[in-house]
């Protein structure tokens, strides 16, 4: 078994976003109805090996993941039944279980919240839906994000549907919640994120500015009798995870209001580049050397999960100049392969290796999927579930336009075990590279030019990563380092080079999709 943990060293820690599909059909599959559900013959360990939290019997380990309440079963009772993945992993060999607290479930509509009512203190359907999560959280999680509402529920198309139209709207409505969480919570069962969040520097200031207290122990004890209420971490959200330049500020007023101190663990939320795994990692390192030895920095990406419902497969990892990512395409459905002793391509994921394409591609046309739908052959006239012809406004009879899928629902979760093994790889290995390649030439952030045109290979210095990364590796150990004294100048300074390294500055060659609805598929 490839124990991906041991493989971690000093780097910020990818987590992968688990899709609620995945734990409830895995267990669905291996304890519910395993007598309707098919075992790969290369399966040594059962479909029970997809579960990556398991050091013992799977077909890999990985101890770090995120679960979002904004999926879960919020009744403990019902997720220990059907998430066991997540609710009776080894709590020893799973190093840390993030649990998200859904607040972007709240502002799209898959939970609801009493829109107006929100902003009173005491609204009752406020007040239970933090206690519902709250409770969820410090069950079953290691550190956990307290309730932030987005900003963008305040901006259309979902402003009509909340009723929230300014951003101070969403930070009144957050900063109640965690009201709530402190004043509610219990010391010691989990540790919390302090949501900072915001739309632009202007915003992401003023959101800090109001939240900060909530992680001062001396705040805490006098304003809720407590000083372990004090929120023992923080997670960077809205624009704190994708601008550089926010990132770097509010991480130096961390450091200027001594609330770095004691505080181990910073998550960035929906952060799924390549480039940015280096690029915290480099934070990190100057975190741990300067202001504390046992912080981490970490960031989660659905892709694995998210891409599979597109029909889309990771392929291969790709490190070069200009392009660092990973590369994910069409998937393989083709219903001359039911049945196939073809290995499975790919076989670099122990997940792949151990499968041949009939165990892919699995329902010819002529078979029933699960609720009854036959599957057809391009061109074959359309039956419905009784058998009878399928017809058009005019009464004429439809035909199938492409083949069916043959797909079932197994090929999506060995899919999507595959993927979470490449993209953790991708991830250390992006890392293992930079820190070989940083030996190669010295480079100096303040020699940096835009480059001219998309994907330009001047100034590379190394055939596998791009230099942006050792420019921003020389860049943080300037600006992080306590003895640089006008900070703040040079990233205002180097705005530009920022504003290039951050999302939507640049395109890495890493695709970055999101379908909110494959979590509930």
């Amino acid at each position: 078994m490839d124990d991906l943990g041991k493989k971690q060293r000093d780097y910020a820690v990818y987590l992968p976003a688990v899709s609620s599909f995945y734990t409830k059909q895995l267990d669905k599959i291996c304890n519910k109805v395993p007598e309707k559900s098919r075992v790969p013959a290369g399966f040594e360990y059962g479909n029970e090996g997809l579960d990556f939290f398991k050091n013992e019997q799977s077909y890999y380990h990985y101890p770090y993941g995120l679960y979002s309440a904004g999926h879960a079963h919020l009744d403990i009772a019902k997720s220990h039944a059907d998430e066991p993945m997540i609710q009776d992993r080894d709590r020893n060999t799973v190093k840390v279980l993030l649990g998200d607290s859904g607040g972007f479930q709240i502002a799209t509509g898959v939970m609801k919240m009493d829109w107006a009512n929100a902003k009173d203190p005491n609204d009752p359907a406020r007040t239970a839906i933090c206690e519902k999560i709250l409770r969820w959280l410090e069950h079953t999680a290691d550190w956990s994000m307290t309730l932030d509402i987005p900003a963008f529920a305040a901006v259309e198309p979902l402003s009509s549907k909340t009723g929230l139209t300014e951003f101070s709207d969403t930070l009144d409505i957050s900063l109640l919640n965690l009201d709530y969480f402190v004043r509610n919570r219990v010391p010691g069962a989990t540790k919390f994120l302090n949501v900072l969040s915001g739309t632009d520097e202007s915003t992401s200031k003023e959101w800090y500015d109001a939240v900060k207290h909530f992680s001062d122990p001396s705040f805490c004890a006098e304003g809720y009798g407590e000083a372990s209420r004090a929120l023992e971490g923080y997670a960077f959200a809205g624009i704190n995870m994708k601008d550089l330049s926010c990132v770097l500020n509010r991480i130096l007023d961390l450091r200027a209001d001594g609330l770095l101190a004691g505080k181990d663990w910073i998550h960035f939320l929906g952060t799924g580049k390549l480039q940015w795994a280096c690029f915290l990692t480099a934070i990190q390192r100057q975190l741990r050397l300067h202001d504390n030895p046992n912080i981490t920095l970490s960031f989660d990406a659905a892709s694995p999960f998210v891409n599979t419902a597109y029909g889309q497969t990771y392929a291969h990892n790709f490190f070069e100049p200009g392009k660092f990512g990973y590369f994910m395409d069409r998937a393989f459905d083709q219903q001359a392969l039911v049945g196939s002793q073809l290995p499975a391509p790919f076989g670099h994921s122990p997940v792949m290796e151990r499968l041949v394409m009939g165990d892919l591609c699995t329902m010819d046309a002529g078979a029933q999927d699960k609720n009854g739908n036959f599957k057809f052959s391009e061109g074959q006239p359309l039956t419905d579930k009784e058998g009878k012809p399928k017809l058009d406004d005019k009464g004429e009879q439809l035909y199938a336009e492409r083949d069916s899928t043959t797909w079932d629902t197994q090929t999506y979760l060995y899919y999507m075990g595959h993927s979470v093994y490449n993209h953790i790889t991708a991830v250390q290995e992006a890392n293992r590279l930079a820190d070989v390649e940083n030996t190669r030439e010295a480079v100096d952030f303040t020699q940096w030019k835009k480059p001219l045109k998309k994907n330009s290979k001047a100034g590379e210095v190394s055939p596998y990563v791009p230099v942006n990364i050792f420019l921003f590796r020389n860049f943080v150990e300037t600006v992080l380092d306590p003895a640089t004294t006008n900070a703040r100048e040079i990233i205002a300074n180097n705005k530009e080079f920022l504003t290039h390294l951050s999302m939507g500055g640049e395109d890495d060659g890493t695709k970055e999709e999101v379908l909110e609805s494959f979590f509930e598929f």
